[in-house]
């Protein structure tokens, strides 16, 4: 498969090689004299790899990037390393109020994955903090969550604890200061809406659930096999490997294979009829990355259908700012259904799309039955 020089460039600045085959390999790109350094930026962004890329450049000779380029990344990275800290100290405050009630609360994604895999909260883009609890916990975390600044999503303020029960997987709150966003909390009881078929529980991954903490705080963390599994639910089954930032992920919780439990991990996977997704992120981090794939998922991972669908999405990847909205939309969708496993799960995914599909046909066509 060939890649652009701007895809080559991060793919180069994700991967663990040798700090001077990685500085060589860049430097031949960059010498080639080729680079659209603003599509970089774009495709960076659009892949949530900023921090990468940052990296990469600080270990570049200054004449080979130019000073408003590399100060442009360092300004994300920057960002990124702010609303990171302001995350987890966000976190580790409504944590205690949880913990003081005795209600569980586990962190997944973003600033933890950051920091327990990454080892630097900067290293990691995140736009919220994700958190795993019970459902019979949530009017109290409501009621804490309103009483200590937050208020409900807009987009949820409208419904009811049973809506949300029947219609979602998570309850998110807000804090703003002066008009702006300053934290995002999501609460989930499962990884999404019920549509996706992910409806792995709290009580489902509470034998993955261990001690940890950070900044001196204890936390309920998530074994590696847990933090595997529900970034692989996350990133491919509820969003369908649609940013390299995933990848990284992989990536770096495969650096800890060694305590990572297979067997649990694909006989809950299987549960939601989510192996093949299991097998697509590790193929994801072996032909992007060069991480080795572990034994216990090579035969499937390098399978010719999981290899076609891994290469589905490197091709999404690699031409992410030239694709047509609706290209991707269908493209996403039949990703979905293809990457899952049973008749049931597939036809519920196409009746979903199919009604959303034709919801947007009828209102195109009144907006021109009206304008005629």
């Amino acid at each position: 498969m060939v890649f652009t020089p701007e895809f080559s460039l991060l793919v180069l600045a994700c991967r663990d090689y040798n700090e001077q085959v990685l500085i060589g390999r860049a430097e031949k790109l960059i010498d080639a004299g080729s680079l659209d350094r603003d599509c970089i930026y774009r495709l960076a962004d659009r892949l949530s790899v900023r921090p990468q890329l940052a990296r990469l450049l600080a270990n570049l000779p200054q004449e080979k990037v130019p000073e408003d380029f590399r100060a442009r990344i360092n300004k994300a990275y920057l960002d990124t390393v702010h609303d990171q800290v302001t995350y987890a100290a966000e976190y580790l405050k409504i944590n205690s109020l949880l913990m003081a009630e005795g209600i569980p609360a586990v962190p997944f994604k973003g600033f933890w994955l950051a920091h327990e895999y990454y080892g630097n909260l900067g290293d990691r883009e995140a736009g919220d903090t994700d958190v795993f609890t019970e459902f019979r916990h949530m009017k109290r975390i409501r009621e804490i969550m309103l009483t200590n600044g937050y208020s409900v999503e807009p987009q949820m303020a409208g419904y009811t604890l049973d809506e949300l029960a029947l219609r979602a997987g998570e309850y998110n709150f807000d804090r703003t200061e002066e008009g702006q966003i300053v934290s995002h909390i999501e609460f989930h009881w499962r990884m999404s809406s019920p549509v996706y078929g992910l409806g792995i529980s709290y009580e489902d991954l509470s034998p993955q659930i261990t001690e940890g903490s950070f900044q001196g705080a204890a936390l309920q963390v998530f074994t590696p096999s847990a933090a595997f599994l529900l970034a692989v639910l996350h990133h491919g089954g509820k969003d369908p490997f649609n940013e390299l930032k995933y990848v990284v992920d992989f990536a770096r919780i495969l650096r800890r294979e060694s305590e990572i439990d297979w067997k649990w991990v694909l006989d809950t996977a299987r549960r939601f009829r989510a192996e093949r997704l299991v097998y697509v992120a590790v193929g994801l981090a072996y032909k992007l990355l060069g991480v080795a794939v572990p034994a216990a998922v090579e035969c499937e991972t390098l399978s010719s259908g999981v290899r076609r669908l891994t290469r589905n999405r490197i091709r999404f990847m690699a031409n992410a700012l030239e694709y047509w909205h609706p290209r991707i939309f269908v493209n996403d969708w039949l990703f979905r259904i293809r990457s899952r496993s049973g008749l049931r799960i597939k036809w519920q995914l196409a009746t979903y799309i199919i009604g959303i599909l034709m919801k947007r046909l009828f209102s195109s066509r009144r907006g021109v039955s009206t304008s005629a």
